[in-house]
């Protein structure tokens, strides 16, 4: 009976998890670094899940090559709450330089186990620790002395994940403005997401201490524990669809580092007191102006900052800044004005005399033909119809247009 309801408690478990992680993973809107940081801290808890499946139904027995393949994972969970935090708080798009030495431990440990995976007699060896759930915590099987690596593996997640606490309640009281909407959304959902990791890691940490003075099953306990942390963050993320789907709001704090100092968020997400070395600037540059003349982004209706910050692997802070300092205007009025040229392009073509000015600011990613209109005539310095006029001698539907343009909101 105990038996059959854990392996329900299992199966659901992981069933919810496959599910979360393949929305996550295989969703066009959901394809960001964060999503796909968040769908690995769920994929370990799957393999979890399905390895204690095996395990209490007695079907590891007839695979014990199975047995302890997911234990490496467990070095892996911290790493990935810390960074799903952090990334969140600072819209970071890619991972940073060092941040794969975080995954060195679940390296080391899965080496170390190399030898218990391949031994013989693994069957009887598996037949003892059924006889004693309680083994489980003594951490025998590696080369390491028993007890050393659930000590590691505690203070290396107790550091990660207090690191992790510091970012947020440090990126909620630096905040310049009351957090609302999806901001207020995404930070109560850290704040719950880490809580969860921090019980879990405590609950862990009191079965080190009272696992010999009290004759509980310690598999079972630290077990189920673990699924529960899968189907509490699995119900939370499908009753909030926000977190699931993927954000779209404004960064919620900038970081601050060597680079610059003292930085704002404003109330449009605008940056402050932010600087960047030359190097990076010019990257930055090259890489927007390589994008935009390969990729013509800029023709996507609704084409966001945030879009531009993904796909260029440039920080959203970073990202506004440059923008707005080099080339002197905002995302918006830049996106415009690479519209206005690819519109002007169009306009010089053979065939031109047969566009509308509906037509142009369709193909060219304007929202309607008066934000069109407006834009053209700000970056061309005249109305789309002088232009045509005076580039083409061709008559048409644009040639006969008048100059609404110069008072769009008639």
């Amino acid at each position: 009976m105990v038996s059959g309801l854990l392996s329900m408690f299992f199966s659901l478990a992981a069933f919810m998890g496959m599910l979360i992680a393949a929305l996550l993973l295989f969703r066009t809107e959901n394809r960001g670094h964060n999503s796909r940081v968040l769908a690995y801290y769920i994929i370990c808890f799957v393999l979890f899940s399905m390895h204690n499946l095996l395990l209490s139904s007695g079907y590891l027995l007839q695979m014990p090559y199975l047995f302890r393949v997911t234990k490496p994972l467990s070095y892996a969970v911290a790493p990935l709450v810390y960074l799903y935090v952090r990334g969140n708080v600072y819209s970071e798009t890619r991972f940073r330089k060092w941040d794969g030495l975080l995954f060195l431990p679940m390296v080391l440990h899965a080496f170390e186990l190399l030898p218990f995976y391949t031994m013989k007699g693994k069957r009887a060896y598996m037949e003892d620790f059924y006889r004693n759930m309680n083994k489980g915590v003594e951490q025998t099987e590696g080369i390491l002395p028993a007890y050393v690596h659930p000590v590691l593996l505690l203070l290396f997640s107790a550091i990660l994940l207090y690191r992790a606490w510091i970012i947020l309640r440090s990126a909620k009281r630096r905040s310049t403005t009351p957090l609302e909407g999806r901001n207020k959304d995404l930070m109560a959902w850290l704040f719950f997401f880490l809580g969860i990791n921090l019980v879990f890691l405590g609950l862990l940490a009191l079965h080190m201490l009272i696992f010999r003075l009290v004759p509980w099953n310690t598999f079972l306990i630290t077990s189920l524990e673990g699924a529960l942390v899968m189907i509490s963050a699995g119900v939370v993320l499908f009753f909030r669809p926000g977190i699931l789907y993927g954000f779209r709001g404004e960064m919620l704090v900038i970081e601050p580092s060597g680079e610059y100092a003292g930085p704002q968020v404003g109330t449009k997400g605008e940056s402050r007191g932010l600087t960047l070395p030359e190097e990076k600037r010019r990257d930055y540059l090259e890489r927007i102006r390589e994008h935009f003349a390969q990729k013509q982004p800029y023709l996507q209706p609704g084409y966001s900052l945030k879009q531009l910050s993904e796909e260029v692997s440039i920080p959203y802070s970073h990202l506004s800044f440059v923008i707005n300092h080099e080339y002197g205007m905002n995302f918006n009025e830049l996106v415009n004005s690479y519209r206005v040229e690819y519109v002007k392009k169009l306009m010089q073509e053979p065939g031109a005399h047969t566009f509308t000015l509906e037509a142009l600011a369709e193909r060219s990613g304007f929202s309607s033909r008066a934000t069109f209109s407006r834009a053209f005539s700000r970056f061309a310095g005249c109305t789309p119809s002088e232009f045509f006029r005076n580039t083409s001698p061709a008559q048409g539907p644009l040639s006969q247009i008048a100059d609404v343009q110069q008072n769009p909101n008639s």
